[in-house]
């Protein structure tokens, strides 16, 4: 069975299951931001007491690292958030790539600032845990794409499932490989695919492309 195959199959079975998986998805949830790395690790990759107990101190260095970053750049966040918002309302494309190009070297270094302690919590993690992890970081990655789109609680638990399996598919994809950038892309397009035929509805499909958002009207181009 084809890898796009495969996908479509998980995500129409994803669909048959999805109330009771959306109910475990509505239980404490969190936006993702504000998720507590601990927490979220012990509910997607079911860690052990012992895990637990091993993977605690080693968050904590990551929030101290973490923390002392977010107040060395406190104010280039406050400074970018401002521009962010300015280049919004000003409807300047050139000043909205910049202020998108000044976020993201912000987002980048923050997470470079916590990747070594990062990379210490995951060693803990057996292959099977880390590959449920990678999952769970695609899914965000990807349920964040389709926010204008409102998926019910139904539609992100089969998105989810779907990420878990692409996940699997581009960690199996040899870094080493000449071409391993082409074959992860693929992988993402597949999954945008499957979930753009197979999850959204035709309302949502045409929020996705840029038309009015449910309930509201379009707004007039300027």
């Amino acid at each position: 069975m084809t890898n796009m195959k495969r996908l479509v199959l998980v995500v129409v079975l994803a669909g048959l299951a999805g109330g009771s998986w959306a109910a475990r998805e509505k239980r404490g949830r969190r936006r993702p931001a504000q998720e507590d790395l601990l927490e979220a690790l012990v509910r997607e990759c079911k860690l052990t007491d012992k895990q637990r107990a091993a993977v605690k101190d080693k968050i904590k260095a990551r929030h101290e690292a973490l923390a002392a970053w977010d107040k060395a750049n406190a104010e280039k966040v406050t400074a970018a958030a401002a521009a962010s918002k300015e280049a919004r309302t000003s409807g300047d494309d050139d000043k909205k790539k910049q202020a998108a190009t000044a976020s993201r070297e912000l987002r980048n270094a923050r997470k470079e600032a916590g990747a070594e302690a990062t990379e210490a919590v995951l060693k803990t993690l057996t292959k099977e845990q880390q590959a449920a992890w990678a999952g769970y970081q695609l899914f965000k990655t990807t349920s964040g794409r389709y926010r204008r789109a409102e998926l019910t609680p139904e539609q992100l638990a089969r998105v989810k499932i779907a990420c878990s399996f692409a996940a699997r598919d581009i960690a199996a994809i040899d870094p080493n490989e000449n071409k391993a950038r082409k074959l992860k892309g693929e992988v993402t397009r597949k999954l945008q695919w499957a979930i753009k035929v197979l999850v959204l509805t035709d309302e949502q499909r045409k929020i996705m492309a840029g038309g009015p958002k449910r309930g509201g009207k379009a707004k007039e181009r300027q």
